[in-house]
C-alpha cells in the first residue's frame, strides 16, 4: 500500500475537524492545507531516498521517534482521543526538522498562501502529517522492510506525486524546495538484500566437474572458441610486433643521439641554468611567503567557534560578508571563498551537519535573496553535498551578503 492510500484512508472529515479545533484561527481550506503539507513532505522524502547515507539516518530517526512516542498505540485510538491527538501533533512539530530538514518557515508560508490557512493551524497540520508519516514508515520497518527496500518504496512515489499534487502547488513548491531536478532526476534504485545475495550466488556458482556430460560440453565449448577465434589472433600479434619494433628503434636513436646529431651539452647547460634560476626564485618566494601574514576570513573563525561551542540555534547564526554580491547579481563575487571548502569539509566529516543559507538583497527583493541563497547551495551541491542538508531561504535584511545558520551539528 502506498503512502497516498494510507494517508487518504486516515484523513477523514472527523480527523480534519479535530485538527481544526487545535488552532484558534481557521481561515481557509483545511483539507487542502493538510494535503499540501503531505505533498511537500513526500517530495522531501523522495529526495532523501536518493541518498544511501541520508536514508540510513532517516531509518534511525524514524525508529527512535516511533519507539519513544508511538510504540504499542493504535493509530485509530490516537486520532479519536483529543489528548492523544494533541500529543501526536506536538511530537510531530518537535521532530519535524529531524525528518524534514528543509521544511522551514518558507514552506509553511507557501502552504498558507496556497490554501489561505493561518500560520498557526498550518504548523499544527505539519506536526500531524510528520507524525503520521513517521508512524506509516515505522510500521513498514517493523514488518521487516530493509533500508534498501524503503529507498525503493519512496522513489516509487515520485511520478504519482506529480500526478496527484495540484499544479499550482507544484509550480510554487519546486523553486521553494530547490526541486527543479526532482521531476526529471534519474532515480537510482537500491539493490535489496535478496538481490545482492542472488547476484553473489550467481557470480560464485561453478558447475561441478564430476558430471561427464558437463565436461564434454565444456570441452566442446573450449574447442569451439579456439576454432572461431583462432583466426583473430593474427592481427593483434602483428600490431604488438610493430609496437615493439618501433620502441626498439626509438631507443636506438635516443641512445645514439650524440653520434647521429652531435652533442647537446649547450642545451643541457641551459636546462641546468634554468633549473638553478627556478630554484632561486622558489626560495625567494618561500622567504617572501614566510614574511607575509595572511589574514583569515573572520567568518571562518566564527564558523569554527560556532562548531566548537555548545550554542543554541539562535546563537548559531552569523553573517558572512565575504559571501557578497554586487548590485542585483545573484552570483557570488568570490565563488572560490575558502569558507566554502570549510563547509564542505564539515559536511563530509559530520553526517549530522545541516545548515540554512539566508539570501539577502540591499534593495529588499526576496526573489534576488532566494536566488543568491540557492547559488551557494548549488556550489556545495556540485562538490558532492546532499542538497537535503542545505536549506536556502530569503531574508528581509537589506544587505548584499549572506547569513548562515548551523541547524544541526
Amino acid at each position: 500500500m502506498t503512502l497516498f492510500e494510507k494517508f487518504e484512508g486516515t484523513l477523514n472529515e472527523e480527523v480534519i475537524e479535530r485538527l481544526k479545533k487545535l488552532s484558534d484561527r481557521n481561515l481557509g481550506d483545511a483539507e487542502g492545507g493538510i494535503y499540501a503539507v503531505f505533498y511537500i513532505m513526500l517530495a522531501g522524502l523522495i529526495r532523501r531516498a536518493n541518498s544511501d547515507m541520508s536514508t540510513g539516518l532517516l531509518v534511525n530517526q524514524i525508529r527512535k521517534i516511533n519507539s519513544a512516542n508511538f510504540e504499542g498505540e493504535e493509530l485509530s485510538k490516537i486520532l479519536s482521543n483529543e489528548k492523544s491527538l494533541v500529543e501526536f501533533v506536538a511530537t510531530g512539530e518537535k521532530t519535524l526538522s529531524q525528518i524534514f530538514p528543509s521544511f522551514k518557515s518558507q514552506l509553511l508560508s507557501l502552504v498558507v498562501r496556497n490554501n489561505s490557512t493561518s500560520k498557526e493551524e498550518t504548523a499544527k497540520y505539519s506536526g500531524f502529517v510528520n507524525s503520521l508519516i513517521v508512524r506509516f514508515l515505522a510500521d513498514k520497518l517493523n514488518e521487516g522492510m530493509t533500508k534498501e527496500e524503503l529507498m525503493n518504496y519512496l522513489k516509487d512515489h515520485r511520478d504519482p506525486l506529480f500526478e496527484n499534487a495540484p499544479e499550482s502547488l507544484v509550480e510554487k513548491m519546486i523553486p521553494a524546495m530547490g526541486m527543479h531536478e526532482l521531476r526529471t532526476m534519474k532515480l537510482s534504485y537500491a539493490r535489496t538484500v535478496e538481490e545482492k545475495e542472488k547476484k553473489r550466488k550467481a557470480e560464485s556458482r561453478v558447475e561441478s566437474p564430476s558430471d561427464p556430460a558437463n565436461e564434454t560440453i565444456q570441452e566442446e565449448e573450449v574447442t569451439y572458441d579456439y576454432e572461431e577465434e583462432g583466426t583473430s589472433y593474427t592481427k593483434p600479434l602483428i600490431i604488438i610486433g610493430a609496437i615493439i619494433l618501433a620502441a626498439a628503434l626509438g631507443y636506438f636513436i635516443y641512445d645514439s643521439r650524440e653520434e647521429l646529431f652531435g652533442g647537446e651539452s649547450g642545451a643541457e647547460t641551459a636546462i641546468v641554468e634554468e633549473d638553478l634560476i627556478a630554484d632561486s626564485l622558489a626560495i625567494e618566494a618561500l622567504q617572501l611567503a614566510d614574511s607575509v601574514v595572511v589574514s583569515e576570513d573572520p567568518a571562518i573563525t566564527t564558523f569554527r567557534n560556532v562548531m566548537a561551542a555548545n550554542l543554541t540555534d539562535a546563537n548559531a547564526e552569523f553573517d558572512v560578508e565575504s559571501f557578497s554580491f554586487t548590485a542585483d547579481s545573484v552570483e557570488l563575487s568570490n565563488p572560490n571563498n575558502p569558507l566554502i571548502d570549510s563547509l564542505f569539509t564539515e559536511f563530509k566529516r559530520n553526517p549530522r551537519f545541516q545548515i540554512q543559507i539566508k539570501g539577502r538583497h540591499a534593495g529588499g527583493s526576496s526573489q534576488v535573496g532566494i536566488k543568491r541563497a540557492f547559488y551557494l547551495k548549488r556550489l556545495l551541491q556540485q562538490k558532492g553535498v546532499d542538497p537535503i542538508k542545505i536549506d536556502a531561504i530569503s531574508s528581509p535584511e537589506k544587505v548584499d551578503y549572506l547569513r548562515l545558520k548551523v541547524v544541526s551539528k
